[in-house]
């Protein structure tokens, strides 16, 4: 097993949060029954991130063989990621019982099933880690921007938790990519084009797949396509404005290039520039 190097510290213990946690009974459905966004952000989040198992088998897979990072995917990662699901889940039917999440969710997983083939990894170990960390720093932000924007206590607690789990599990994919980058020595040059590949695709791909079967649901007979995405995703930004965690995701896009500190600087403060102007 590769040994870690002196300068990547490992991240704090696991923390722990179950669903009997969130005080379920204290929903208040009154204060978010009108707030179509945050029910498309909710439901879709719901969609993605119960759906964990069936992505996650091509992630193991190329992970098999005991090592450290294969063991955590297995035993902790995929488990804390369907929490996750199923804690959102719990919240779309105190809070919107209206929605009919079963049937939209068998219309979801039959088309995103489809997508999740061991070809959509990245060619290597370390790429696919830091591939996961685009992935993570996503997320992390997502459940940030949701916990601040909710109108509704218990959401902004659960949002809170997922985002707090989030974040750790950025922090191993990037332990484990520093493992996997000194032993394979990608170029940040491939290591840029694998951040790319990933922010697209989950701009492009997965957000539109799940959103296309919430809105379906939600809007029945009414057709959607990428436009309707694109419309839904600009009122979406303007509900989140300044809310985004700029500062946060882009630092932890950066943190994967090893960038001189100077160098750091200038690209931090150019993208957080550009990601305000994008979200707001």
């Amino acid at each position: 097993m590769p040994t870690t190097p002196s300068n990547i510290t490992r991240p704090e213990s696991q923390q722990r949060w179950t669903l009997d946690d969130i005080p379920w009974s204290n929903i208040d459905p009154d204060a978010v029954a009108a707030q179509e966004e945050l029910l498309l952000l909710v439901a879709t989040a719901s969609f993605v991130e119960i759906t964990t198992d069936v992505f996650a088998r091509n992630l193991i897979e190329r992970f098999a063989g005991g090592d450290e990072a294969g063991l955590w995917l297995d035993r902790h990662w995929q488990h804390e990621e369907l929490q996750h699901g199923r804690a959102l889940k719990r919240y779309m039917e105190f809070a919107w019982p209206g929605f009919d999440w079963q049937r939209a969710y068998r219309s979801f997983v039959e088309e995103f099933s489809a997508t999740c083939k061991i070809e959509a990894l990245e060619s290597t170990r370390a790429l696919e880690m830091v591939s996961r960390c685009v992935v993570e720093m996503g997320t992390a932000s997502y459940y940030t921007t949701l916990s601040r924007i909710s109108p509704e206590p218990v959401l902004r607690l659960l949002a809170h938790h997922i985002a707090d789990d989030e974040v750790r599990h950025y922090k191993h994919f990037y332990r484990f990519f520093c493992l996997y980058r000194h032993i394979e020595c990608p170029g940040r040059a491939r290591i840029i084009l694998a951040l790319w590949r990933r922010l697209k695709m989950i701009r492009d791909d997965d957000g539109f797949i799940a959103f296309k079967h919430v809105y379906a649901a939600r809007h029945v007979g009414q057709s959607v396509d990428r436009n309707v995405y694109r419309l839904a995703r600009r009122d979406c930004r303007h509900i989140v404005g300044r809310h985004f965690p700029h500062a946060m995701s882009v630092k932890m896009l950066l943190k994967p290039l090893g960038l001189a500190r100077p160098t750091q600087r200038v690209a931090q403060f150019t993208l957080e520039v550009l990601a305000r102007g994008l979200v707001a």
